[in-house]
Order: structure tokens, then sequence, then C-alpha cells
């Protein structure tokens, strides 16, 4: 049942695929008609709507809070005999090992593995720099996702040297602290809370005469066999205006670290090092809504096939992106007397298409025809909310 649960998968992804490409368009070959011409009347209250400023982000190091930091190795593995390991300078974290079960692996001074194969005697210092490399993971993803400018790790240095700042990324005082002395609006921080090491031995299972069940067994495989590395993270978003964290989520992430059972610490890190990029990446539906990219429609074509967007590259904006378009209302209270603005989406998909440039874009226009209809000349659009880890990201 496991084998034709996993090979119905198999094939949703690939139709998944083979379905979502991005949208080619010719804007050129589609004329103007009136209905393209129309221009969108916006209530004076709702003006505000447009308004767009580039904000300031810096993202500092994480906290370490996992058992892996500097530490110097000695490992010696000799055929058909146990493997006494001992690490001076801590404990490399949780490890599943053959044989060996348990938190401090290599910290543990009498720990006997049985290999199969020699390994080469090694006494090395690893310094994984864990909180810096999760720094950079969020860094990476902010930066490529656009909207706003980044205060890199250089620029942070700089300004603690020169006035002379202590930071304690554990507390937020002293970061609302730097961000004020930066000149940022967000700081972004967190920690790294677990990493664990866990060897999945080689299948045993026997290929069939099924392709399909074969495939699915090959890929089911190639995702779990080996030594399966977890991390575990914390990203928080810090309001340096009003000292707050206004956003607090726990990400995952999973790489493997190669299918030799010799437990090898490098290796390890360098698979936690891939696994924080992957788990920072389901930290960008919260930064795309808080650091929304928003624009207009410049130009229609084509009866409200296409539409022109003053959105490009330089903010972020990639082909296969999906915008949402807002109507306005000016509302009454009627007790108070007060005038303010409602924004409601309009209820069509438009769709980013291979017509990117650095600071336009053309988008296909998806959706009932009555409600396209209200798209007009001046309608305010925003990038819909990014997505974070897909399927593939969690399965490779």
């Amino acid at each position: 049942m496991k084998r034709i649960g996993f090979s119905f998968l198999i094939v949703s992804i690939v139709v998944f695929l083979v379905s979502c490409g991005t949208p080619k368009v010719d804007p050129m070959a589609l004329s103007i008609v009136p209905a393209d011409t129309e221009q969108v009347q916006v209530p004076q209250v709702c003006r505000a709507q447009y308004e767009t400023r580039q904000l300031r982000v810096a993202v500092v190091d994480f906290q370490n809070n996992t058992t892996f930091g500097k530490m110097t190795g000695s490992n010696t593995a000799i055929r058909g005999q146990g493997t006494r390991t001992h690490v001076e300078g801590g404990v490399a974290g949780a490890v599943v090992a053959p044989g060996a079960v348990g938190v401090g692996y290599v910290g543990a001074s009498k720990t006997k593995v049985k290999y199969s194969k020699d390994i080469n005697t090694f006494m090395r210092q690893i310094s994984p720099n864990i909180g810096a490399y999760a720094q950079s993971a969020v860094e990476d993803i902010v930066v490529n996702m656009g909207g706003v400018e980044v205060f890199t790790r250089a620029n942070i240095q700089q300004v603690m040297q020169e006035q002379g700042f202590q930071m304690n990324v554990a507390d937020p005082n002293t970061l609302v602290q730097l961000g004020k002395i930066a000149g940022v609006s967000y700081i972004i921080t967190g920690s790294v809370d677990n990493i664990k090491a866990e060897y999945v031995p080689p299948s045993k299972k026997k290929k069939s005469d099924n392709a399909l069940a074969n495939l699915a067994l090959s890929i089911l495989e190639a995702t779990t066999e080996g030594w399966n590395v977890n991390v575990e993270m914390t990203v928080k978003i810090i309001d340096v205006a009003t000292g707050r964290i206004i956003a607090s989520k726990k990400v995952k992430g999973r790489e493997l670290a190669g299918k030799q059972p010799n437990f090898n610490p490098e290796l390890i890190i360098t698979a936690a090092k891939k696994a924080m990029g992957e788990a920072a990446l389901d930290i960008k539906p919260e930064l795309s809504q808080l650091f929304a990219v928003k624009g207009y429609i410049i130009q229609l074509r084509g009866n409200k096939q296409v539409a022109l967007v003053n959105l490009g590259r330089a903010n972020g904006i990639k082909p296969g992106q999906k915008l949402v378009a807002y109507d306005f209302m000016e509302i009454r209270d009627p007790f108070k007397g007060t005038h303010t603005c409602s924004k409601a989406k309009i209820p069509v998909e438009l769709i980013v298409s291979d017509q990117v440039d650095e600071n336009q874009c053309w988008v296909k226009i998806e959706g009932d025809e009555q409600h396209k209809k209200r798209l007009k000349i001046g309608t305010l659009v925003q990038r819909a909310k990014l997505a974070g880890q897909g399927l593939m990201d969690k399965l490779f």
C-alpha cells in the first residue's frame, strides 16, 4: 500500500510540474480597445494606499542553542573492531547511528560503533559558526525576495565598530538599540534550536516488475537513506520603532549527508547548513506580507487579457509570481460622520509572464469576464504572498 501511495505521489508531482509553467505573452500582438483605456477613480481618503517607501531591514546573527560548537574531533576506526570517539570542547549534537543512539554521540567518551570499512584517523578543528550561517541563510531570502533595502552583515559590523557597540543577540533591547543606531525599520534574528543527525540504513526491498513502483522506490531510497540531518530554527522579526516582536515562527529543514555509516562531523555540519537554507524558505510567506511590494496598472491590452504593471526585477518580481488587484471605496460612518477607506480584492489572478524588465512587467489576467472589467488603468496591485518550501524542497 505504501508503494502505491508513493507512486501516486510521484505521478502527481510530475503532472503538477508540467502544468505550472510561466505564461508567455505577446502584448504587442493585442490591440487596445476602449475598455482598456478606462481610468480608475480613487477616493481622496484612499490615496494613501498608493504611497510606498523602501524599508531598511537588518538580519543579525542567530543564537546557537544547539550542542554543536567549536570542537576538536579525533576519530579512529579499525576493521571489525569498535570505534572510540572523543571530542574536546563540546557535544556534537543529537546523533542516532548504527549501534549508538542519543545526545552526545561524539561527546560520549566510550561510545562503540561497529564499522565494516576502514577510515583514516583525523584530528581537525571544526568551527561550524551555526548562528552566522543561519543569519546568512535568512539574509539571502530577504535579498532575493526584493522590496526592501538590506543592511548587510558588513554594514552592521562597521556600525558596531564605529560606535563601540556590543551586541547580545539574545537581548531584544540591545538589538533595538542597534537598529536605531543603524537607521533600520526592522531587525530579523532568531535561534538555531536543534540539529539532529540520524542514520537510515539502505533498504533491503527488492525491485518488482512494476516500473512506476520501482521509480517510487528509487526516489524514496534517494531521499531517505544515509545520514538524515534535521534542523529546527526560530525566526523573529522586531519592529525597531516599538521594540515589539511582531512575528515569530519555528521552521524546519532536512538534508542528507552521505550514505556511508561512518559518522563524519564535517559532513553533518555541511548538511546542516544546507538544511538551514531550506528552513529559511518557510519564513517567506510572512516576510512577503510584511514587506509587501505594490504598484499599479499602467496599460491594458486585448480587452483586459494582459496588463503592464510598474513593478519589475528591481522590486524582486519574477516570472510565475502572482499579483493581487484591489478596488477602493470611501465609507462614511453614519454616527461619527468620519470617512474611511475600504479596500477589497478583485477576484482575478494576475500572473507575471516571461516579459519582466527592470521596472515593469506584463501580467496575464485570468478570471471571470465580469470581474476582469473592474481592472482599470491605475488599479492598485500587490505581490501575492510568497510560498515557503515546496514539496520538492522537502523531498530532496
